[in-house]
């Protein structure tokens, strides 16, 4: 726990600067000052031990009062007392008045009373042992005709590519703390489907997927969107063109991916699952936290590493024990990871490529509802939809309230469409393919200022 601290008085500008300093690292020991409901914590000291990792990072020298309420149970606000350094002036004080963001809490609470947060867990039960079946059966077809048939490796493969994809939906409901309130039963299926099943880190997931719901489509912040060369979402990030002037053969390759990502697109997804993967390995090794500052590194549990090692067993066991033609065995590898890798960043992608990004400075002056919002896209819901995408069609309902279990979405959808055109703030939905479509269409828009860039240069 952190020492008792001095309580002062801050001014708001004095946490934007504290911000400053840490970014600039002229200070090893610069506190990590947040606002949270008008008090001021320094949180340096609670990083590395921080259930949901270097997510607390991207409102150092900001006001996290609604990203602290949205994501965290009661508890958690005993924890965060500890790290209590003072409080902000009263004539610059936030007034949580009668506007957009205070009828989004309101109707948080009102989703609370109505049991919306309470899963039900024959539900879940049903969804883990349906996608144990998938497991099944991709085994079976592959014990049974691997050897001889290459149609049913690639048949094995494929299912096995949906199980994987259907795993990282229900991990996502785990790890949210959608199903239990105790967060250890969250962790542990997270960690079988996310880990054994999937061949995902946790504690990687939580990293990386954590800060995206904090900066949702924030160019520079959210590392959904960090994808450039390979995938690039908008101008922002045509920017890095002029930021390698002495690396020729780097920006040649940079400006031949952007401006064809949209004939590279489906070929870059195919390999999406295992380039996940590789991360998450090198996320859980002994120096795989390397690159980020010491205060920001999130522990790894001999656990975790064993769940990447089962999974990795239990896949190349199956591909060596049931497939003994090589060519097959390698036609199984890649028709399994890009199966996966399509499937699971065809719903990445709806969700909120296509959307409008966002620069720092105008997400500093944005509440954070509104952005979980213009950021997001909502796919029509029906039968398939729902199950294809693991709900995460409800996409701006998920990030308004992400620990509400996925089967109640359908029940608050209507309220929050209508909250929305009250206060007019842009609530789209779409269908699969027009959301699809609409992807491809910013592709190509980036393409564009990316050849008009060059002209003019």
């Amino acid at each position: 726990m952190a020492a008792t601290p001095s309580v002062r008085t801050f001014t708001r500008s004095e946490i934007l600067n504290a911000e400053a300093l840490n970014e600039g690292k002229k200070d090893a020991e610069a506190p990590f000052l947040m606002i949270i409901d008008n008090k001021v914590y320094d949180v340096r000291e609670f990083v590395p031990d921080h259930p949901g990792g270097s997510v607390i990072l991207t409102h150092v020298g900001k006001d996290g009062t609604d990203v602290f309420d949205t994501f965290h149970p009661e508890a958690a606000w005993e924890t965060l007392a500890n790290f209590y350094v003072g409080d902000i002036a009263e004539h610059d004080r936030a007034i949580k008045g009668d506007d957009f963001a205070a009828e989004v809490r309101k109707l948080r609470s009102l989703f609370q009373s109505l049991g919306y947060y309470d899963s039900s867990k024959a539900y879940y039960a049903f969804k883990v042992s349906f996608n144990l079946c998938l497991w099944g059966l991709s085994t079976f077809i592959v014990a049974k005709w691997g050897q001889t048939s290459t149609l049913a490796t690639i048949v094995s493969a494929a299912i096995l590519g949906l199980f994987w994809q259907q795993c990282g939906w229900l991990a996502h409901d785990f790890l949210h703390h959608q199903v239990f309130q105790d967060r250890f039963w969250g962790d542990l299926f997270g960690a079988f489907l996310g880990g054994v099943c999937q061949g995902f880190s946790s504690s990687w997931w939580k990293d990386k997927h954590n800060t995206h719901h904090a900066a949702p489509n924030v160019h520079g912040e959210d590392p959904d969107i960090d994808t450039h060369p390979l995938l690039t979402w908008s101008e922002h990030a045509l920017e890095m063109f002029s930021d390698v002037p002495d690396e020729e053969l780097t920006r040649m390759w940079s400006r031949f991916m952007v401006l064809n990502q949209t004939w590279f697109y489906f070929p870059i997804l195919s390999f999406a699952r295992l380039s996940w993967c590789l991360q998450s390995i090198l996320f859980v090794l002994p120096n795989g936290q390397a690159h980020k500052p010491s205060g920001a590194r999130v522990p790894i549990s001999l656990v975790e590493q064993l769940s990447l090692a089962m999974h990795w067993t239990w896949y190349f066991a199956t591909m060596f024990l049931f497939i003994k033609d090589p060519v097959n065995m390698v036609i199984y590898f890649l028709v399994s990871q890009a199966v996966c890798g399509n499937l699971l960043a065809l719903v990445f992608s709806l969700n909120h490529n296509g959307m409008p990004v966002i620069s720092k400075e105008e997400a500093v002056d944005m509440d954070f509802f509104t952005k979980q919002i213009i950021t997001g896209r909502d796919v029509h819901p029906g039968l398939f939809a729902n199950w294809f995408t693991g709900g995460l069609n409800y996409q701006i309902e998920h990030h308004l309230f992400p620990s509400m279990p996925r089967h109640n979405f359908s029940k608050i959808q209507p309220a929050v469409e209508s909250l929305c055109k009250k206060y007019g703030v842009r609530y789209h939905t779409t269908g699969m393919v027009d959301g699809t479509a609409e992807v491809f269409a910013r592709l190509n828009e980036v393409s564009k200022a990316a050849s008009k860039m060059g002209k003019s240069t």
